[in-house]
This record gives C-alpha cells, structure tokens and sequence, in this order.
C-alpha cells in the first residue's frame, strides 16, 4: 500500500515537472484552463447559474463526467448552442491532456520499474560476490 501511495505521489511530481518543462503539455492544460473559464462565464453571465455551479457543468462537461442533468444544462437557444459548440472543442483538447498525462504515467512507472529491477539485481550479484 506505501508503495501505491509513493508511486503515485511520484505520478504527480512527474506530470506537475512535464507541466513545468514541456511547452506542448503546458500549452495543453492552458488551453484546457481557459475552455474551462469560457465555459463558466457563459454559463454564470448567460444562463444565470451560480458561479460553482456554472464552474461544476463546465469542469464536468470537459471531462465528459457531468453528473448534472437537464436541470443544470442551458436553456436558452443560444446557450444550448454554445454548449455544443464547447463540448466539441473542449472535449477534445481534456482528452488530449489526458493521454499526454497517461504517456507521463506509463513512463514513470517503466523507468520505476527499471530501477526495481537494476536494485534487484545489484542485490543477487552482491549475494553471489558474498558467495
């Protein structure tokens, strides 16, 4: 379980550090950043929503996850335009920063791995140089 918890404190650290160094990641959860603000001054100025829940559909609405029914969504025309407009820019660009994020992972746990393994190893030579 310690072992879950580090390594995926260690998934963090990663993404966070590729957040930081690479332009092309970093542009990523920028633009992802500002479709989500779009989306929730539209739906708090336009629609009339209160800003967290406007912030609620917008986030959930990228992330392809709103658990908001028709309740929550617009009604007006322009706002139920506007929703498909975003949804279909928006969804797009979350689930590219999260393959860009799943590539992070997936390299973090191989290069994990590789260390376990090169540690194992010097481990057996140590004990057969003992020998």
């Amino acid at each position: 379980m310690i072992v879950s918890v580090l390594l995926l404190l260690k998934f963090v650290y990663d993404i966070v550090k590729r957040l930081i160094h690479d332009a092309y990641f970093r542009s990523l959860g920028i633009l992802v950043l500002i479709m989500a603000g779009i989306g929730t001054l539209f739906f708090w100025l336009v629609e009339g929503r209160t800003f967290l829940q406007a912030l609620a559909y917008s986030v959930g609405t990228l992330a392809m996850n709103s658990p908001y029914g028709h309740a929550w969504g617009p009604s007006t025309t322009g706002g139920i335009v506007f929703n498909l407009v975003y949804i279909f820019l928006g969804v797009g660009l979350f689930l590219i920063l999260v393959l860009e994020a799943g590539k992070t992972m997936v390299q973090s746990y191989e290069e994990f791995n590789r260390k376990m393994a090169e540690r194992r190893a010097l481990r057996r030579a140590k004990k057969e140089a003992e020998r």
